[in-house]
């Protein structure tokens, strides 16, 4: 007699973490499907609905493998053994080489969480190397977010990625107003494109900026089509029309950002108290104090100015 059990899981083959049921008939995984009751449920992508196949293959690699003959050899002489003897050799190997040349010569590789299950890993892997001493990471990273990642936590100080990263996802159930730019979730990730249709049904507007006529531009309010490569334009122009217009938080970029820093009309360069001053600290930046008319210098090792936010110019030419 068969017996079927249907298990709530999620599958952890990419970064998205899509909610499913998994069900296992006579021992062994047959089957993943969608868990509507999830909040990234709704979907699987082909890869999901794969992982029976994936877990199953015969040539799956399910044991370490020692190599017994020496690199560029056309046979490895691959033979099994224990993972606590593959451990033993691994921590016996690190061991050695952080005596010789320190902890810091060696270096973890690891996969890219966009496409493969290592994403829950990876805290562990840097657990692992904070503890051995070594601050070397050799990984890869797809054509995929991480652009966006790092460049919102550098900028912002908080990645703006998801899931095993604890970056803050999109809170599509409360947007008016949504842009995908060079994205297209209908490809790469389902739960966003059906929240995304979801949210249009209740009144949100979509813009899609991509040379292409894919995913969700045919459902978009706009559809922006740049040339290839002129991304940066669009960018800059949109911004332009965003400080012309008043359309950004003046108080916080004032307090946070750059903004308010001169910048030499000769040399494009950051104004520094130095070029005020024989004695002026050169990592010290200026901006214009409007109330009092005169120079405000601004510390970046304590990250504060001089003068009161509020009152530093963001916009003009002021001669010093």
């Amino acid at each position: 007699m068969t017996t079927s059990e249907r298990t709530p899981v999620f599958c952890a083959l990419c970064i998205a973490s899509c909610g499913a049921i998994a069900t296992v008939e006579d021992g062994r995984f047959t089957r993943l499907d969608p868990d509507p009751s999830h909040p990234t449920g709704t979907a699987l992508c082909a890869k999901g609905r794969a992982a029976p196949e994936l877990t199953s293959h015969p040539e799956r690699l399910t044991h370490p493998l020692l190599r017994t003959r020496p690199k560029g050899d056309p046979d490895p002489g691959w033979q099994r053994i224990s993972w606590d003897d593959a451990l033993d050799r691994i921590a016996s190997n690190m061991r050695r080489i952080a005596a010789r040349d320190g902890a810091a010569s060696v270096a973890f590789s690891l996969a890219s969480p966009s496409t493969t299950a290592i994403g829950d890993a990876y805290g562990w892997i840097r657990r692992l190397m904070n503890a051995f001493g070594s601050p070397n990471a050799f990984t890869h990273l797809d054509l995929c977010g991480w652009g966006r990642a790092f460049a919102t936590r550098y900028a912002f100080g908080h990645a703006t990625l998801g899931t095993a990263f604890g970056g803050a996802m999109p809170d599509l159930e409360r947007t008016g107003c949504l842009i995908l730019w060079g994205y297209n979730p209908s490809h790469t990730r389902l739960s966003h494109a059906t929240a995304i249709i979801d949210a249009q049904k209740r009144g949100m507007r979509l813009l899609v900026i991509d040379p292409r006529h894919a995913g969700l531009a045919g459902k978009a309010d706009v559809w922006l089509r740049p040339r290839p490569g002129t991304d940066g334009v669009l960018a800059l122009g949109l911004a332009n029309l965003m400080i012309q217009r008043g359309w950004y938080d003046r108080a916080f970029v004032a307090t946070w950002t750059n903004g308010p820093m001169l910048v030499r009309d000769d040399t494009g360069r950051m104004l520094t108290a130095s070029d005020l001053s024989a004695t002026g600290d050169p990592r010290h930046l200026v901006a214009w104090d409007t109330v009092r008319g005169e120079p405000s210098l601004y510390d970046p090792t304590v990250g504060r100015n001089a003068s009161d936010p509020a009152d530093l110019a963001l916009e003009g030419a002021f001669e010093i």
